[in-house]
């Protein structure tokens, strides 16, 4: 490892290199605020005349897990966010530059900044190479075409930024002079020396808030050759992504997927904080072939996972229902346990009628225990080790006897229990998701055509008639009838 500080200018204008932001490396989520920092600290440093302005460090694997014959790939492993920022700062110069008739200015910074002049091969051409949607909105800002790019890009978000504050000729040159008076340490690691992920843990340690997804994406790929980097981030990384992401908010819930499954595998949940650890403490040996086989067991149960947390994706109107609800009531704790059973249907243990019979018992389990106010707390535990007493043979049979035989805080309500807690519960005044799959499941009981009880148009008004027919003096006791009609 060398380590050598250097203003940042000399850095970028190095010849025949190119910059690349590895497929492990998180998106690029800076946002104008953090522009806003930067280039006051530009504008700062320049008006003020002080000699330089210290921006932090950038970590590269030198000469690079990418080589060609006309290029030194530099591959950038801590710091992308600065080094992608400053990149779009350049082109937001280049752009007025070119747009205010500076023509010497817009060719220097084209030339040395943004481009490989005379390298022939156009994928070596820029001197930062981006993955997927960064590269093209950073294509487009540089040609001019954001206007023309579909969707959201943090990329021009922030080329918009910085256009807004260059709007003189003095704007320009104040940025433009201020750019040369930064200064970083540029660390470079040699692959066969160094640690890469090590070094990268440790300069994220503080700092940085990395999820535990992107820790594990680091870990899974890092100091994998390039092609296969990048087929194992298409192939296996990138569909774990896509389908732990919750549509509706389009959050990643990668790291909860992973904790999941880490509970399915090891029978113990991890701390939130402490998934990445637990992940990689079990696949210490990331050559040999069983750890290859496990990401495509957890791709597989990703398939899955997607289903519980988007239930709208689901065909099958039945399984969306029951997945819809369990969805609703929040029974999250159940997902390690679901996720395997999934995969039993999946593999032909246990038919389609038999999964739905499992859906609804545990939402028949989860719900009767909030309406006797039995703590949720005990229902990690459960499920966690749940799927290791059903019987085979005996799918449905063996895991309602499992249910059954839970005692104490664990317990399975009982028809009479819940009968008797309800006298009491107030089920007006407690929260909309169980008020709504309550009201839900009565209006829908015996029902031909199915009711959304859950649409805004639907008020509650009563469930005891104003009229009450002679069933219900017969089938309750006078007291109850005279207490219902007051």
């Amino acid at each position: 490892m060398k380590a050598n500080e250097l203003p940042i200018n000399t850095f970028l204008q190095n010849q025949n290199v190119q910059f690349v932001i590895p497929v492990y490396q998180r998106n690029y989520d800076w946002s104008p605020n953090e522009c806003r920092d930067l280039i006051n600290d530009i504008i700062a440093v320049e008006q003020e005349n002080r000699g330089t302005h210290f921006i932090g460090s950038i970590v590269f694997i030198h000469e690079g897990v990418y080589s060609t014959s006309e290029v030194r790939e530099l591959v950038i492993i801590d710091g992308q966010q600065r080094l992608t920022t400053i990149n779009i700062l350049y082109v937001a110069l280049y752009r007025y530059a070119k747009e205010h008739m500076l023509e010497n200015e817009a060719a220097m910074l084209y030339d040395m900044f943004l481009v490989n002049k005379y390298v022939h091969n156009e994928a070596s051409k820029l001197k930062l190479k981006q993955t997927d949607n960064n590269s093209k909105a950073f294509k487009a800002i540089l040609l001019g075409t954001e206007s023309m790019f579909e969707g959201y890009s943090n990329v021009i978000e922030n080329f918009n930024y910085f256009k807004g504050r260059i709007a003189s000729d003095t704007d320009f040159h104040t940025i433009r002079n201020g750019l040369k008076r930064l200064i970083f340490v540029e660390i470079s690691l040699e692959r066969d020396k160094d640690d890469p992920q090590r070094i990268f843990e440790s300069l994220n340690s503080t700092g940085l808030d990395l999820s535990q997804s992107d820790l594990i994406r680091n870990f899974i790929l890092m100091d994998l050759e390039p092609k296969e980097q990048h087929e194992i981030y298409e192939k296996i990384w990138h569909p774990i992504e896509e389908n732990a992401r919750d549509l509706v908010r389009q959050k990643s819930l990668v790291s909860d997927f992973i904790r999941d499954y880490l509970t399915l595998k090891t029978k113990r949940i991890p701390n939130k904080g402490k998934v990445y650890e637990e992940f990689k403490k079990m696949y210490q040996n990331k050559k040999d072939e069983s750890f290859q086989q496990e990401l495509e067991i957890i791709k597989a149960l990703s398939i899955h996972y997607r289903k519980f947390i988007n239930p709208q994706v689901v065909t099958d109107s039945n399984l969306k229902r029951e997945l819809t609800y369990i969805s609703r009531l929040e029974i999250n704790v159940a997902y390690p346990f679901l996720l395997q059973v999934f995969e039993d249907s999946e593999n032909g243990l246990i038919d389609q009628a038999t999964l739905l019979k499992i859906l609804k018992l545990i939402q028949s389990f989860a719900w009767r225990r909030f309406i006797v106010g039995l703590p949720t707390n005990a229902l990690n535990k459960i499920f966690m080790t749940l799927y290791s007493e059903i019987d085979q043979e005996d799918y449905y049979e063996s895991l309602c006897v499992a249910l059954l035989k839970k005692r104490g805080s664990g317990k399975f309500p009982t028809d009479l229990e819940v009968r008797s807690a309800l006298y009491d519960k107030d089920m007006y005044n407690t929260q909309s998701k169980n008020r709504s799959y309550f009201f839900e499941l009565l209006e829908n009981y015996n029902n031909r055509e199915y009711v959304n009880t859950n649409s805004e148009l639907i008020t509650i008004e009563h469930i005891f008639p104003r009229n009450p027919s002679e069933k219900w003096l017969t089938t309750l006791a006078a007291s109850d009838y005279s207490t219902f009609k007051e």
